[in-house]
Protein backbone atom coordinates (compact mmCIF):
# COMPACT_ATOMS: atom_id res chain seq x y z
CA UNK A 1 0.00 0.00 0.00
CA UNK A 2 1.25 3.47 -0.89
CA UNK A 3 2.15 6.12 1.38
CA UNK A 4 -0.07 8.46 -0.17
CA UNK A 5 -2.56 5.89 0.77
CA UNK A 6 -1.95 4.67 4.12
CA UNK A 7 -1.88 9.09 4.63
CA UNK A 8 -5.13 9.17 3.20
CA UNK A 9 -6.54 6.78 5.32
CA UNK A 10 -4.94 8.19 8.28
CA UNK A 11 -6.44 11.40 7.95
CA UNK A 12 -9.94 10.65 7.24
CA UNK A 13 -9.28 8.69 10.82
CA UNK A 14 -8.47 11.83 12.28
CA UNK A 15 -11.05 13.52 10.58
CA UNK A 16 -13.71 10.77 11.81
CA UNK A 17 -12.50 11.17 15.41
CA UNK A 18 -12.94 14.59 15.39
CA UNK A 19 -15.83 14.30 13.69
CA UNK A 20 -17.48 12.56 16.72
CA UNK A 21 -16.25 15.35 19.02
CA UNK A 22 -18.00 17.70 17.53
CA UNK A 23 -21.47 16.91 17.04
CA UNK A 24 -24.58 18.76 17.98
CA UNK A 25 -28.00 18.28 18.59
CA UNK A 26 -29.87 19.07 15.12
CA UNK A 27 -32.58 22.09 15.93
CA UNK A 28 -35.67 22.50 13.18
CA UNK A 29 -35.40 25.83 10.89
CA UNK A 30 -37.98 27.78 10.87
CA UNK A 31 -39.85 28.62 7.55
CA UNK A 32 -42.01 31.78 6.17
CA UNK A 33 -45.08 31.73 4.63
CA UNK A 34 -45.87 28.84 6.62
CA UNK A 35 -49.48 29.54 8.20
CA UNK A 36 -52.49 30.03 7.01
CA UNK A 37 -52.42 33.53 8.79
CA UNK A 38 -49.16 34.45 6.83
CA UNK A 39 -50.17 33.00 3.31
CA UNK A 40 -52.30 35.78 2.52
CA UNK A 41 -49.69 38.64 2.30
CA UNK A 42 -48.70 39.18 -1.06
CA UNK A 43 -44.95 38.46 -0.19
CA UNK A 44 -46.03 35.00 -0.48
CA UNK A 45 -47.80 34.38 -3.52
CA UNK A 46 -45.41 32.51 -5.55
CA UNK A 47 -47.62 33.92 -8.98
CA UNK A 48 -46.31 37.56 -8.68
CA UNK A 49 -43.17 38.69 -9.99
CA UNK A 50 -40.22 38.95 -7.32
CA UNK A 51 -40.21 42.75 -7.18
CA UNK A 52 -43.85 43.17 -6.01
CA UNK A 53 -43.22 40.39 -3.54
CA UNK A 54 -40.17 42.29 -2.23
CA UNK A 55 -41.60 45.42 -2.42
CA UNK A 56 -45.09 44.59 -0.78
CA UNK A 57 -42.80 43.21 2.21
CA UNK A 58 -40.68 46.08 2.38
CA UNK A 59 -43.82 48.31 3.00
CA UNK A 60 -45.17 46.00 5.73
CA UNK A 61 -41.68 46.33 7.73
CA UNK A 62 -41.92 49.29 10.18
CA UNK A 63 -38.72 50.75 10.37
CA UNK A 64 -37.00 49.59 13.86
CA UNK A 65 -37.25 46.20 12.52
CA UNK A 66 -35.07 46.66 9.49
CA UNK A 67 -31.84 46.78 10.56
CA UNK A 68 -31.84 44.00 11.99
CA UNK A 69 -32.40 42.16 9.01
CA UNK A 70 -29.53 43.84 7.87
CA UNK A 71 -27.14 42.13 10.33
CA UNK A 72 -25.18 39.54 10.14
CA UNK A 73 -24.58 36.15 13.00
CA UNK A 74 -27.63 38.02 15.37
CA UNK A 75 -29.75 35.03 15.23
CA UNK A 76 -32.75 34.50 16.74
CA UNK A 77 -32.75 38.43 16.66
CA UNK A 78 -34.18 39.68 13.15
CA UNK A 79 -37.34 37.55 12.93
CA UNK A 80 -41.02 39.52 12.49
CA UNK A 81 -42.78 37.25 14.29
CA UNK A 82 -46.57 39.33 13.03
CA UNK A 83 -45.48 38.27 9.94
CA UNK A 84 -44.66 35.29 10.21
CA UNK A 85 -41.35 36.21 8.72
CA UNK A 86 -38.38 34.03 11.01
CA UNK A 87 -34.83 34.79 11.66
CA UNK A 88 -32.11 34.07 9.02
CA UNK A 89 -28.51 34.27 10.06
CA UNK A 90 -26.24 35.52 7.14
CA UNK A 91 -22.81 33.98 7.23
CA UNK A 92 -20.92 30.14 6.87
CA UNK A 93 -17.43 29.98 6.00
CA UNK A 94 -16.89 27.19 3.33
CA UNK A 95 -13.23 28.20 2.27
CA UNK A 96 -13.07 24.45 2.02
CA UNK A 97 -16.24 22.48 2.93
CA UNK A 98 -18.74 23.79 5.18
CA UNK A 99 -16.93 25.27 8.63
CA UNK A 100 -19.57 24.01 11.12
CA UNK A 101 -20.77 21.73 13.62
CA UNK A 102 -21.92 18.56 13.16
CA UNK A 103 -26.06 17.25 12.21
CA UNK A 104 -26.10 13.59 11.99
CA UNK A 105 -22.84 13.77 10.19
CA UNK A 106 -19.78 16.05 10.16
CA UNK A 107 -19.41 17.96 6.55
CA UNK A 108 -16.85 16.78 3.92
CA UNK A 109 -13.23 19.11 4.44
CA UNK A 110 -11.26 19.67 1.22
CA UNK A 111 -7.91 20.67 0.63
CA UNK A 112 -7.58 23.67 0.89
CA UNK A 113 -7.44 26.77 -2.05
CA UNK A 114 -3.82 27.05 -2.16
CA UNK A 115 -3.19 23.60 -3.15
CA UNK A 116 -6.62 23.28 -5.37
CA UNK A 117 -4.97 26.06 -7.33
CA UNK A 118 -2.16 23.93 -8.19
CA UNK A 119 -3.86 21.53 -9.01
CA UNK A 120 -5.00 23.98 -12.24
CA UNK A 121 -8.17 21.25 -12.19
CA UNK A 122 -11.31 23.13 -12.04
CA UNK A 123 -13.65 20.26 -12.77
CA UNK A 124 -12.51 19.47 -9.16
CA UNK A 125 -13.26 22.60 -8.37
CA UNK A 126 -16.96 23.08 -9.26
CA UNK A 127 -17.23 19.24 -8.14
CA UNK A 128 -16.32 20.67 -4.72
CA UNK A 129 -18.55 23.59 -4.43
CA UNK A 130 -21.39 21.85 -5.58
CA UNK A 131 -20.79 19.20 -2.80
CA UNK A 132 -20.45 22.51 -0.39
CA UNK A 133 -23.74 23.90 -1.73
CA UNK A 134 -25.86 20.63 -0.88
CA UNK A 135 -24.26 19.89 2.20
CA UNK A 136 -24.72 23.40 3.33
CA UNK A 137 -28.46 22.89 2.75
CA UNK A 138 -28.34 19.67 4.63
CA UNK A 139 -27.29 20.99 7.25
CA UNK A 140 -28.92 24.47 7.11
CA UNK A 141 -32.11 22.31 7.35
CA UNK A 142 -30.81 20.64 10.32
CA UNK A 143 -30.38 23.74 11.88
CA UNK A 144 -26.09 22.97 12.71
CA UNK A 145 -24.01 26.21 13.90
CA UNK A 146 -21.09 27.32 12.97
CA UNK A 147 -18.19 25.67 14.38
CA UNK A 148 -16.79 28.69 16.37
CA UNK A 149 -15.70 29.04 19.87
CA UNK A 150 -18.34 31.55 20.27
CA UNK A 151 -20.80 29.39 19.87
CA UNK A 152 -22.52 31.18 17.27
CA UNK A 153 -25.73 30.50 15.81
CA UNK A 154 -27.49 27.99 13.03
CA UNK A 155 -25.82 28.72 9.77
CA UNK A 156 -26.93 30.70 6.95
CA UNK A 157 -27.05 29.52 3.13
CA UNK A 158 -24.58 32.32 2.14
CA UNK A 159 -21.19 31.09 1.99
CA UNK A 160 -18.52 33.86 3.29
CA UNK A 161 -16.42 32.17 0.05
CA UNK A 162 -14.10 31.82 -1.56
CA UNK A 163 -11.52 33.81 -0.85
CA UNK A 164 -9.90 35.32 -4.37
CA UNK A 165 -7.54 37.75 -2.70
CA UNK A 166 -4.37 37.81 -4.34
CA UNK A 167 -1.24 35.79 -2.84
CA UNK A 168 1.88 37.30 -3.33
CA UNK A 169 3.53 37.88 0.04
CA UNK A 170 4.20 34.77 1.85
CA UNK A 171 4.07 36.39 5.25
CA UNK A 172 0.50 37.60 4.69
CA UNK A 173 -0.71 34.70 7.18
CA UNK A 174 -3.96 33.39 4.66
CA UNK A 175 -2.25 32.26 1.89
CA UNK A 176 -3.68 28.69 2.07
CA UNK A 177 -7.35 29.83 2.13
CA UNK A 178 -6.28 31.66 -1.70
CA UNK A 179 -6.04 29.39 -5.15
CA UNK A 180 -3.04 31.06 -6.15
CA UNK A 181 -0.46 34.48 -7.39
CA UNK A 182 -2.19 34.75 -10.54
CA UNK A 183 -5.54 36.54 -11.26
CA UNK A 184 -6.63 34.57 -14.03
CA UNK A 185 -6.41 31.03 -12.15
CA UNK A 186 -7.78 32.89 -9.04
CA UNK A 187 -11.03 34.13 -11.55
CA UNK A 188 -11.05 30.32 -12.56
CA UNK A 189 -10.96 29.23 -9.22
CA UNK A 190 -13.88 31.88 -8.43
CA UNK A 191 -15.93 30.73 -11.69
CA UNK A 192 -15.62 26.87 -10.82
CA UNK A 193 -16.63 27.67 -7.47
CA UNK A 194 -19.50 30.21 -7.47
CA UNK A 195 -21.15 28.12 -10.49
CA UNK A 196 -21.08 24.72 -8.32
CA UNK A 197 -21.98 26.31 -5.16
CA UNK A 198 -24.56 28.17 -6.50
CA UNK A 199 -26.24 26.18 -9.22
CA UNK A 200 -28.04 22.83 -8.10
CA UNK A 201 -31.07 20.36 -8.75
CA UNK A 202 -33.71 23.09 -8.55
CA UNK A 203 -33.15 26.01 -11.73
CA UNK A 204 -35.67 28.04 -9.91
CA UNK A 205 -33.62 28.45 -7.19
CA UNK A 206 -30.67 29.11 -5.52
CA UNK A 207 -28.61 26.60 -3.95
CA UNK A 208 -26.54 28.76 -2.11
CA UNK A 209 -24.84 31.74 -2.57
CA UNK A 210 -21.52 32.54 -2.58
CA UNK A 211 -19.91 35.80 -0.91
CA UNK A 212 -16.37 36.68 -2.72
CA UNK A 213 -14.30 38.29 -0.43
CA UNK A 214 -12.47 40.29 0.57
CA UNK A 215 -12.98 43.43 -1.57
CA UNK A 216 -10.64 44.40 -2.25
CA UNK A 217 -7.29 44.61 -2.49
CA UNK A 218 -6.58 42.41 0.88
CA UNK A 219 -3.42 40.92 1.96
CA UNK A 220 -2.21 41.92 4.91
CA UNK A 221 -3.16 41.18 8.16
CA UNK A 222 -0.80 43.33 10.67
CA UNK A 223 3.23 44.61 9.96
CA UNK A 224 5.03 43.21 13.16
CA UNK A 225 6.57 46.57 15.41
CA UNK A 226 4.13 48.93 13.67
CA UNK A 227 0.13 49.75 14.57
CA UNK A 228 -0.86 48.88 10.93
CA UNK A 229 -2.76 46.22 10.79
CA UNK A 230 -5.95 45.03 8.13
CA UNK A 231 -8.35 47.45 10.39
CA UNK A 232 -6.55 50.46 9.58
CA UNK A 233 -4.71 49.65 6.33
CA UNK A 234 -4.39 52.06 3.45
CA UNK A 235 -3.72 50.02 0.22
CA UNK A 236 -2.41 52.83 -2.81
CA UNK A 237 -3.49 51.02 -5.37
CA UNK A 238 -3.03 52.83 -9.34
CA UNK A 239 -5.24 52.26 -12.25
CA UNK A 240 -3.45 49.38 -13.75
CA UNK A 241 -2.63 47.26 -10.81
CA UNK A 242 -6.48 47.44 -10.09
CA UNK A 243 -7.35 46.33 -13.61
CA UNK A 244 -4.59 44.27 -14.12
CA UNK A 245 -4.30 42.68 -10.23
CA UNK A 246 -7.13 42.95 -8.12
CA UNK A 247 -10.38 42.65 -10.18
CA UNK A 248 -9.88 40.71 -12.47
CA UNK A 249 -11.07 36.99 -10.32
CA UNK A 250 -14.13 39.43 -9.19
CA UNK A 251 -15.04 40.27 -12.56
CA UNK A 252 -14.48 36.48 -13.41
CA UNK A 253 -16.90 35.18 -10.95
CA UNK A 254 -19.37 38.33 -11.28
CA UNK A 255 -19.77 38.56 -14.60
CA UNK A 256 -19.32 35.00 -16.36
CA UNK A 257 -20.12 32.76 -12.92
CA UNK A 258 -23.19 35.33 -11.41
CA UNK A 259 -21.95 35.27 -8.32
CA UNK A 260 -24.05 36.96 -5.69
CA UNK A 261 -22.66 38.53 -2.86
CA UNK A 262 -19.51 39.97 -1.91
CA UNK A 263 -17.50 41.05 1.33
CA UNK A 264 -16.08 44.47 1.59
CA UNK A 265 -12.67 44.29 3.70
CA UNK A 266 -11.43 46.14 6.22
CA UNK A 267 -8.81 48.42 4.88
CA UNK A 268 -9.29 51.72 3.13
CA UNK A 269 -8.64 51.49 -0.25
CA UNK A 270 -6.72 54.84 -2.09
CA UNK A 271 -8.09 56.99 1.16
CA UNK A 272 -11.71 55.26 1.97
CA UNK A 273 -12.77 52.34 3.57
CA UNK A 274 -13.82 49.72 1.05
CA UNK A 275 -17.03 49.16 2.82
CA UNK A 276 -18.06 52.92 1.83
CA UNK A 277 -16.12 53.08 -1.63
CA UNK A 278 -18.04 54.10 -4.19
CA UNK A 279 -16.46 51.29 -6.37
CA UNK A 280 -18.83 49.22 -5.06
CA UNK A 281 -22.02 51.04 -6.51
CA UNK A 282 -19.76 52.15 -9.70
CA UNK A 283 -17.48 49.25 -10.57
CA UNK A 284 -19.39 45.81 -9.53
CA UNK A 285 -23.52 47.54 -9.72
CA UNK A 286 -22.62 49.54 -12.40
CA UNK A 287 -19.69 48.25 -14.97
CA UNK A 288 -20.22 45.08 -14.16
CA UNK A 289 -24.01 44.28 -13.42
CA UNK A 290 -24.07 42.59 -10.11
CA UNK A 291 -27.47 42.18 -8.74
CA UNK A 292 -26.53 40.76 -5.34
CA UNK A 293 -25.62 41.78 -1.96
CA UNK A 294 -22.72 43.32 -0.10
CA UNK A 295 -21.63 42.70 3.40
CA UNK A 296 -18.74 43.70 5.51
CA UNK A 297 -16.11 41.76 7.35
CA UNK A 298 -17.14 41.53 10.70
CA UNK A 299 -16.90 44.67 12.09
CA UNK A 300 -15.70 46.55 9.20
CA UNK A 301 -18.46 48.87 9.13
CA UNK A 302 -17.26 50.03 12.88
CA UNK A 303 -13.55 50.52 11.51
CA UNK A 304 -14.60 53.48 8.97
CA UNK A 305 -15.44 55.16 12.29
CA UNK A 306 -12.62 53.53 14.74
CA UNK A 307 -9.64 52.33 12.62
CA UNK A 308 -9.79 54.85 9.50
CA UNK A 309 -11.38 57.97 11.18
CA UNK A 310 -13.15 58.53 8.02
CA UNK A 311 -15.85 59.78 9.98
CA UNK A 312 -16.56 61.00 12.99
CA UNK A 313 -19.25 59.14 14.66
CA UNK A 314 -21.01 55.72 14.25
CA UNK A 315 -24.04 56.88 12.36
CA UNK A 316 -21.98 58.92 10.21
CA UNK A 317 -20.19 55.05 9.74
CA UNK A 318 -23.34 53.59 8.93
CA UNK A 319 -24.47 56.33 6.32
CA UNK A 320 -21.01 56.16 4.69
CA UNK A 321 -21.32 52.36 4.42
CA UNK A 322 -25.09 52.42 3.13
CA UNK A 323 -24.31 55.02 0.75
CA UNK A 324 -21.19 52.79 -0.38
CA UNK A 325 -23.31 50.08 -1.27
CA UNK A 326 -23.05 47.47 1.76
CA UNK A 327 -26.48 45.68 2.69
CA UNK A 328 -25.90 43.70 5.32
CA UNK A 329 -23.22 44.50 8.63
CA UNK A 330 -21.26 41.64 10.21
CA UNK A 331 -21.19 43.60 13.32
CA UNK A 332 -23.61 45.68 15.72
CA UNK A 333 -22.97 49.14 13.93
CA UNK A 334 -26.36 49.29 12.04
CA UNK A 335 -28.16 47.99 14.51
CA UNK A 336 -27.55 50.63 17.19
CA UNK A 337 -26.94 53.45 14.59
CA UNK A 338 -28.80 52.62 10.94
CA UNK A 339 -32.12 54.63 12.11
CA UNK A 340 -30.02 57.40 14.18
CA UNK A 341 -27.96 58.48 10.60
CA UNK A 342 -31.97 58.03 9.29
CA UNK A 343 -32.86 60.67 12.29
CA UNK A 344 -29.70 62.77 12.06
CA UNK A 345 -30.97 62.96 8.40
CA UNK A 346 -27.75 61.25 6.72
CA UNK A 347 -29.45 58.87 4.39
CA UNK A 348 -32.96 58.60 4.02
CA UNK A 349 -35.14 55.83 4.85
CA UNK A 350 -35.00 55.08 0.88
CA UNK A 351 -31.63 54.85 1.16
CA UNK A 352 -32.13 51.64 3.66
CA UNK A 353 -34.85 50.23 1.70
CA UNK A 354 -32.73 49.63 -1.35
CA UNK A 355 -29.78 47.51 0.59
CA UNK A 356 -32.68 45.48 2.42
CA UNK A 357 -34.39 45.23 -1.36
CA UNK A 358 -31.13 43.61 -2.31
CA UNK A 359 -30.97 41.29 1.00
CA UNK A 360 -34.49 40.31 0.86
CA UNK A 361 -33.96 39.54 -2.78
CA UNK A 362 -31.13 37.02 -2.15
CA UNK A 363 -33.38 35.04 0.70
CA UNK A 364 -36.54 35.08 -1.50
CA UNK A 365 -34.28 33.73 -4.62
CA UNK A 366 -32.89 30.94 -1.91
CA UNK A 367 -36.91 29.99 -1.86
CA UNK A 368 -37.06 30.43 1.74
CA UNK A 369 -40.67 32.51 0.81
CA UNK A 370 -42.06 29.91 -1.36
CA UNK A 371 -44.47 26.60 -1.23
CA UNK A 372 -41.75 23.94 -0.29
CA UNK A 373 -43.85 20.60 -1.56
CA UNK A 374 -41.75 20.68 -4.70
CA UNK A 375 -38.87 22.52 -3.86
CA UNK A 376 -36.23 19.65 -3.59
CA UNK A 377 -33.92 21.90 -1.60
CA UNK A 378 -36.00 21.65 1.46
CA UNK A 379 -36.34 18.11 1.42
CA UNK A 380 -32.07 17.77 1.31
CA UNK A 381 -31.24 14.41 3.35
CA UNK A 382 -28.56 14.49 6.19
CA UNK A 383 -27.00 11.42 4.38
CA UNK A 384 -25.73 13.66 1.42
CA UNK A 385 -23.35 14.77 3.69
CA UNK A 386 -20.24 13.68 3.88
CA UNK A 387 -20.86 10.19 1.69
CA UNK A 388 -18.18 7.99 0.02
CA UNK A 389 -18.38 9.89 -3.29
CA UNK A 390 -17.69 13.27 -1.45
CA UNK A 391 -14.65 11.04 0.41
CA UNK A 392 -13.37 10.05 -3.10
CA UNK A 393 -13.53 13.42 -4.51
CA UNK A 394 -11.84 14.68 -2.02
CA UNK A 395 -9.19 11.86 -2.07
CA UNK A 396 -8.73 12.59 -5.70
CA UNK A 397 -8.83 16.32 -5.69
CA UNK A 398 -6.18 16.50 -2.55
CA UNK A 399 -3.91 13.61 -4.24
CA UNK A 400 -3.86 16.52 -7.11
CA UNK A 401 -2.10 19.40 -4.85
CA UNK A 402 0.95 16.96 -4.73
CA UNK A 403 2.24 18.91 -7.86
CA UNK A 404 6.18 19.18 -9.16
CA UNK A 405 6.87 21.53 -11.85
CA UNK A 406 9.94 20.72 -14.22
CA UNK A 407 12.60 23.44 -13.95
CA UNK A 408 13.18 23.68 -17.70
CA UNK A 409 15.51 26.09 -19.41
CA UNK A 410 13.92 28.50 -21.47
CA UNK A 411 14.11 28.07 -25.49
CA UNK A 412 16.93 28.59 -27.06
CA UNK A 413 19.19 28.25 -23.39
CA UNK A 414 21.01 25.89 -21.10
CA UNK A 415 20.33 27.69 -18.30
CA UNK A 416 17.26 26.16 -16.18
CA UNK A 417 14.03 29.18 -15.89
CA UNK A 418 14.83 29.61 -11.90
CA UNK A 419 18.29 29.53 -11.66
CA UNK A 420 20.04 29.31 -7.90
CA UNK A 421 23.32 28.84 -8.50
Amino acid sequence: MSHVVLLSLALLLLLAVISSTNAQTPVPIPRACSSPATNQYPFCNPKLSLDERIHDLIGRLQDEEKPLMMTARESPKGNVSRLGIPEYDWGANCVHGVQSRCGTKCPTSFANPNGLGATFNMTNVHAMAQVIGLELRSLWLQGVGENNVNNLPHLGLDCWSPNININRDPRWGRNQEVPGEDPYLSGQFAYAYTTGLQQGEDKRFLQAVVTLKHWAAYSLEDIPGTNINRYNFNAIVNSYDWANTYTPAFKAAVVEGKAKGVMCSYNALNNIPTCASTFLNNTLRGDWGFDGYVTSDSGAVGCIQNNHHYVSTNPEACAAAIKGGTDIDSGGDYDTSLLLAVSQNLIKISDVDLSLYRVLKIRFELGLFDPIDDQPYWHVSPDVVNTPASQALNLLATQQTLVLLKNSPLKGSSTPFLNYA
